[in-house]
């Protein structure tokens, strides 16, 4: 399927149709463990996740972290308002951090499909300017990335820089290393 252009309408795409899509874009290249993983936040939430995924050896071969990868791509940054709710979204990404998904345990990495800045405009993106970086970062600070669809690709970016292109493999001229935030 073609998705240029899928994310860059006024409205999201419903999760069964994200899913869809995503579950096209990864499956050469991770195994899906389980869909709508509930969790236990540190502070006696429930919280659901979307996905989880392990990468499959031969990524692992080339050098992608051997760890279990939760994937959220609920109520995305769209619409006019999409920079207020920057704070909020961040807040919801950093819960997922400190929660407990069964079996799995706190992830060491959380991805935002497809990214925290696709639903935007090009003129929310200017007027947020150098935020955009500094949000990245700060996500990155509690395990959050971006799992975001470009041309053909599908990019993993971790702290603003490519971890992982589904193209040109993993970004070997910088180390990395996946820690959960609890144990």
């Amino acid at each position: 399927m073609n998705m240029e252009g899928f994310f860059l309408n006024d409205e999201p795409p419903n999760p069964g149709e994200t899913l869809g899509k995503l579950h096209e874009k990864i499956d050469p290249f991770f195994e899906t463990l389980a869909e709508n993983v509930k969790g236990s936040h540190i502070g006696g939430r429930a919280l659901v996740l979307d996905v989880l995924l392990k990468p499959k050896p031969a990524l692992i071969k080339d050098g992608f972290a051997d760890i279990v990868v939760g994937v959220t791509f609920r109520d995305p940054l769209y619409g006019a308002g999409a920079a207020r709710d920057l704070p909020r979204k961040g807040k919801e990404l950093i819960d997922y951090a400190h929660t407990r998904f069964g079996q799995y345990g706190a992830l060491p990495l959380l991805l935002v499909y497809p990214g925290f800045f696709s639903h935007m405009r090009n003129e929310q993106k200017q007027r947020l300017g150098e935020a955009t970086g500094f949000f990245e970062r700060l996500m990155a600070q509690f395990n959050v990335g971006e799992l975001k669809p470009e041309a053909k690709n599908l990019v993993l970016t971790f702290g603003g820089t490519r971890y992982w292109d589904s193209v040109f493999g993993v970004n070997s001229e910088r180390s990395y290393h996946f820690t959960p935030l609890i144990f």
